[in-house]
């Protein structure tokens, strides 16, 4: 099958617009590649193989659905009165082996691979997250916006914070 360079070339843009945003926490720039009908979502592990399937009946590391509940996880981050974030760490988010799976509906479905480093400078602690991205992307213009990102965290042991800039 041949693949279209100059959509993955946008869809890479995309994903690593999204990566430089959380890294230099543009928070407004980070809602604004979010539908407002979007889901955030990072599942739990059931066990060693097997993901929770199902955010609505079983447990997640993080739910979010729509625009509204990402706008008061940053309203969080930036208001001060969370005692974990008043120090937030310093990120670098490396995305990669971005991949085009599919369409559903209007939606390009695209799988990335993450690896998320974090430096809790008043800790002198490094923690790091890897695993992998799915995400719906709708068309916005010449660029998309995201409707759904599932993050699948592979070493899911939290060291003591998980929020949206950890993944």
């Amino acid at each position: 099958m041949a693949i279209d360079v100059q959509l993955l070339a946008r869809v890479t843009d995309c994903l690593l617009e999204e990566a430089a945003c959380l890294d230099q926490r543009r928070w407004d720039d980070w809602l604004a590649l979010y539908d407002d009908d979007c889901v955030f979502w990072v599942p739990a592990w059931d066990d060693d193989d097997v993901l929770t399937e199902n955010p609505e009946t079983q447990l997640s590391l993080i739910f979010l659905r729509g625009r509204p509940r990402l706008d008061e996880r940053v309203w969080r981050i930036r208001s001060g009165l969370s005692s974990s974030l008043l120090r937030m760490p310093r990120t670098t988010h490396m995305v990669g082996n971005v991949r085009l799976a599919g369409r559903e509906g209007e939606c390009l479905l695209v799988t990335a691979n993450f690896h998320v480093n974090a430096f809790k400078h008043d800790e002198k602690r490094v923690d790091f997250f890897f695993g992998h991205y799915e995400y719906a992307l709708s068309p916005r213009g010449e660029g998309f916006g995201i409707r759904r990102k599932k993050i699948v965290i592979n070493n899911d042991i939290i060291p003591r914070q998980l929020d949206v800039f950890s993944v």
